[in-house]
């Protein structure tokens, strides 16, 4: 327990809790919530319309009511509830995403009046960092853990309000975290207590996928070696020319894909799955990831080199290290240095060479090494660094609170 250096936590997430698969944010916040630390976990991301129409027509309506008139408790001191965004297009236009977060944090201040003092606002969501100094938190945490920017797309609108909700967080920010190098960089321009902190994993789930005897019985046929990609099939990702280039020339190699198709990759995903040696499982839980991970002799991060995968350090990664095996990637520069376990490879020759060499490492040493890494770079670890940079942040040498009560977040 984090005893007299707990503090509560208000944590601002586009990304539901609820999640099929959990990212950053369920994991550090489910780890805090177990130090001791009260977690309020607010769920940014639909228009309030959107959640009436669900609670009418959709499933869990109990549960999406309870989160948008008051909260729900999730179990594990976790508390969830909705932000109530009255005005559309939060995430395209300035006014929306202030108005939003103003009436939100009107409708929470009651809430989190109660909350055990200090209170540390976490934001994962940009577009809500107009929450900041409205709640009485006596410190701001900017958790950047993608390039908001370019995860915006072409449109004009959504990526001027991304830039300037991305600059305005980190501006205002107390604690500002990363997951790459590169935005870091970019955030120490604006402020100097930026810390780099890369994705991690649950090692323990995936470290029994380093047992071929485990794998599913539904890829126990398919014919070895075998490449492997977990993850979204989205065009904005994936390097799908890149995979249908090797399967065409490599026949001997078999591919298999698990995870969701994303509406924008229908035809790519066609095209590729029309050879014979490809094969896609669908999106399967986070708990029987293993079991399809174990079947593979490589695991592939085959991304596109774009202006947003330069700033991406896949949660995949060392899930994938945990279960030894090697890795080969594409468009991630943020991965290289990570040799001889995890090479990044440019174009379909260089590609190939890599798994080729990727193949010949498959001893008990090498599977081994990569386990003992992803080991160093636990979920488990990285939120209690996290943590431990908060705390200090929050509470002063003599043991005192900072607090500044209500401030007024400053503009560029």
């Amino acid at each position: 327990m984090a005893g007299e250096r707990s503090f509560s936590i208000v944590c601002l997430s586009t990304q539901e809790w609820a999640e099929d698969l959990p990212t950053n944010r369920q994991q550090v916040m489910s780890r805090a919530a177990r130090s001791g630390h009260a977690v309020l976990f607010v769920e940014t991301g639909s228009f309030l319309g959107t959640l009436l129409w669900r609670i009418v027509r959709g499933p869990n309506r109990r549960s999406l009511a309870a989160r948008l008139f008051s909260t729900e408790d999730v179990g594990g001191g976790v508390r969830v509830r909705k932000a109530v965004n009255v005005v559309p297009w939060r995430t395209k236009y300035r006014f929306s995403a202030i108005v939003n977060s103003r009436v939100t944090a009107a409708l929470l201040r009651t809430f989190v009046g109660r909350l055990p003092r200090p209170v540390v606002l976490w934001v994962y969501d940009p577009a809500s960092a107009w929450f900041v100094g409205a709640l009485g938190e006596s410190l701001t945490v900017y958790d950047c853990v993608d390039d908001y920017v370019e995860q915006a797309g072409d449109n004009a609108s959504r990526r001027a309000l991304a830039a300037a909700a991305d600059e305005h967080a980190t501006r205002n920010a107390d604690v500002v975290f990363t997951t790459t190098r590169g935005l870091q960089a970019e955030k120490e321009r604006l402020n100097e207590h930026v810390y780099l902190a890369r994705n991690a994993a649950d090692a323990a789930l995936f470290r029994p996928a380093s047992d071929r005897s485990t794998a599913a019985a539904e890829l126990a046929s398919v014919a070895r070696p075998v490449l492997g990609f977990v993850g979204s099939l989205t065009v904005g990702k994936v390097d799908f020319a890149l995979l249908t280039e090797l399967a065409a020339a490599r026949a001997e190699w078999s591919f298999v894909l698990v995870g969701p198709q994303r509406p924008d990759a229908a035809g790519e995903l066609a095209q590729l799955l029309a050879r014979p040696n490809v094969m896609w499982v669908g999106p399967k839980a986070q708990s029987e990831l293993p079991r399809y991970v174990a079947a593979f002799d490589v695991a592939l991060i085959p991304y596109r080199a774009t202006a947003y995968t330069k700033n991406c350090f896949p949660l995949k990664l060392y899930e994938y290290l945990a279960a030894g095996k090697p890795v080969v990637a594409s468009g991630l520069p943020e991965l290289v240095g990570m040799e001889p376990d995890v090479v990044v490879a440019a174009g379909p020759a260089e590609f190939a060479a890599a798994v080729e060499a990727a193949l010949g490492a498959a001893t008990p040493t090498d599977s081994a090494r990569r386990t003992a890494l992803a080991e160093q770079n636990t979920w488990d670890m990285k939120a209690a660094r996290l943590l431990e940079i908060v705390s200090a942040a929050v509470f002063s040498a003599s043991g005192g609170i900072r607090s500044r009560g209500f401030r007024r977040a400053q503009d560029p």
